[in-house]
Order: structure tokens, then C-alpha cells, then sequence
């Protein structure tokens, strides 16, 4: 009898613990990015990485173009529990941290280089630590969105900010945007890039900024006339997730999942390289002019408006220094 008891409760334990040591785990991915972007092939690395190395362990799921989540709700859903990975950006982060909005700021990366060099620097561990601590997201490494210029839907000659005035020009939420907009010398409308297009083509708004492939890639030199080179804004974008979903992986599937993080990156970071020198192309192909103005006077109008509006007194101090003191 006694024997029969203990092999009956070994059983029914045996029962109970099986869905547990075999519970998929479910990573969803959201991201702005268009499905053909390095961005969106960076995540799709990840995901048949983790399949691949965890079978039936690990299932993840890429969500692009802003289908799942749109764009600017990514964190907030990520801190709810109802998302696990997506791709924020430093403007989205800085909202709740707001002495890292250097990093946010125009001309403060001299290019892609200085930007991973940074971030793969004391000041990127010191960064991730404090974004994992207060926002609750583990950002797995740091890519390369790209150098955002202005792509216009006239053709007005830019060759400096007060060329922009009355310009209306789509920025992406948040306020440090906006007030680059206003640095720019541009009006500023929020609006999602799912409605840029339209926006472009209809005249609601006259301008919008993006890196040369994001511009191509959402096809908006359709119906713009005028790339300007303005390079105001070298980009990080981050492969982050959910601290909470971070910490019910293993062991093992973390360092893989920071592994192919790295590595993904490194992709993404080269193929974007590529990719806005070729997006250059099509636009000549288009008939999209291309001018590139002194840049320097750009600079200086955004400083003063950084100053004007109060930003850099929430800076951390001494941040800015050692960012550009990073060779």
C-alpha cells in the first residue's frame, strides 16, 4: 500500500512538472522598422538563432513596419508585460531618464564608428546599467539606425535653418524631436511614420527627416522632390527586452541571446552603411535632388535652442565631454 502511495505521488509529480520543464518560452518582437531593413533582418538573425540553439524551448516572433505595436508604444508595452523585445530609440528611453538626453542630441556623434565606440565604452555599461535599473529593459547591444537628413516635398534651396521657416516637418514623437525641429529651423508635426506617406503626398506636412534607406525603404521619395544632407542626427537604436522576460530566460539562453545580439548588430550596422550610400542612388534614379549645406550652421542654431529650452541643464554633467573625447 505504502509502495503504491509513493509511486502514485511520484507520478502525479512527475505529471506536474513536465509542462514546466517544457514551457516554450515566447519572445515577440516589434519594430518600426520596414520588413526589408537590416534592422528588421538583425531581428529575424536572433530569431533563428534562438530556435535554432533551444528547440521548442524558445519560439520568437518579428513583428515589422509597426504591425504589432506602434511606433513610440513599444516601451511602455514592454514595461507592462504585454511585449518582450523591440528596437527603442534614445528619445523614448531619455522620457524617463531624462539626464541622458545627450544622447539624443544633433551633431554629437561624428559618425557610426564614434557612436558604437561609445556605447561599447564605460559610458554604454554605465548607461545599460542605469536603463536596466529605472526602466526595467535589458538593452542587448547598441545598432546603427543611420544619419537622418531632410527630405522635402518642394524644391526650395536649404542652405541654412532659416531656409526651413514654415516648413512643417513630420518628426517622430517626443519632445527632444521637436525641439530638433525647431533647432532646424523647421515647424514640428508629431505623427507616426505609418502616415508620413500620405502626409507627404497630400501636403499635411511638408518635410519629414530619416536616414537616406529609411526614406527609401518607406518609399517617400515618391512623393518628395529634395533630399537635404543635413546629417543633424548620427542614430542609435537598441536591441532591448524586457527586464522581467530577460530574467525568466536561462542561464544559457541569455549569453546566447546577448551573443547573437552582437552579432546581429554587427550586421546591421554594415549592411546600413551600405544601404544609405545605395539609397543615394535610387534617389538620383528618381530624379530626387540632392544637396548637402554647411553643416556647421545647423549646429550651432541647435545648441542654442538646447540651451534656449532647458535641455542641457538636465544633461548629466561632464557626459557630453566624454562622448566626444571617445576616439
Amino acid at each position: 500500500m505504502r509502495r503504491t502511495f509513493i509511486a502514485t505521488a511520484v507520478s502525479l509529480a512527475t505529471l506536474l512538472a513536465w509542462p514546466l520543464a517544457h514551457a516554450q518560452t515566447e519572445i515577440r518582437v516589434s519594430t518600426a522598422a520596414p520588413d526589408s531593413s537590416p534592422l528588421s533582418d538583425a531581428f529575424r538573425t536572433i530569431k533563428a538563432r534562438m530556435e535554432s540553439k533551444f528547440p521548442g524551448a524558445v519560439k520568437v516572433s518579428v513583428h515589422t513596419a509597426s504591425a504589432l505595436f506602434r511606433q513610440g508604444t513599444e516601451l511602455p508595452a514592454m514595461q507592462r508585460g504585454n511585449l518582450e523585445m523591440a528596437s527603442p530609440v534614445t528619445f523614448e528611453i531619455e522620457a524617463q531618464l531624462p539626464e541622458y538626453g545627450v544622447f539624443s542630441a544633433a551633431y554629437l556623434f561624428r559618425d557610426a564608428d564614434h557612436l558604437i565606440k561609445t556605447f561599447r565604452s564605460d559610458i554604454g555599461k554605465e548607461y545599460y546599467d542605469d536603463v536596466a535599473n529605472k526602466v526595467g529593459l535589458v538593452i542587448l547591444d547598441t545598432a546603427y539606425l543611420g544619419t537622418r537628413t531632410i527630405n522635402l516635398n518642394n524644391d526650395k534651396k536649404i542652405e541654412k535653418p532659416t531656409d526651413l521657416n514654415g516648413t512643417k516637418m513630420r518628426m517622430p514623437p517626443g519632445a527632444s524631436f521637436q525641439v530638433l525641429a525647431k533647432a532646424l529651423g523647421a515647424t514640428p508635426v508629431a505623427m507616426p511614420i505609418t502616415e508620413v506617406y500620405l502626409g507627404l503626398k497630400t501636403g499635411q506636412i511638408d518635410a519629414q527627416d530619416n536616414p537616406t534607406n529609411m526614406t527609401r525603404d518607406w518609399k517617400f521619395h515618391e512623393v518628395t522632390k529634395q533630399v537635404v544632407l543635413t546629417k543633424h542626427l548620427v542614430q542609435p537604436v537598441f536591441i532591448a527586452m524586457a527586464k522581467p522576460a530577460f530574467d525568466k530566460l536561462t542561464p544559457a539562453q541569455q549569453a546566447e541571446l546577448r551573443s547573437v545580439a552582437r552579432e546581429a548588430s554587427d550586421m546591421q550596422i554594415a549592411k546600413t552603411l551600405q544601404d544609405e550610400k545605395s539609397a543615394l542612388d535610387t534617389f538620383r534614379a528618381a530624379n530626387v535632388r540632392i544637396s548637402e549645406p554647411d553643416a556647421s550652421l545647423f549646429r550651432t542654431t541647435v545648441f542654442k535652442e538646447y540651451e534656449t529650452s532647458g535641455m542641457t541643464a538636465k544633461w548629466k554633467p561632464g557626459l557630453m565631454a566624454r562622448i566626444q573625447a571617445v576616439k
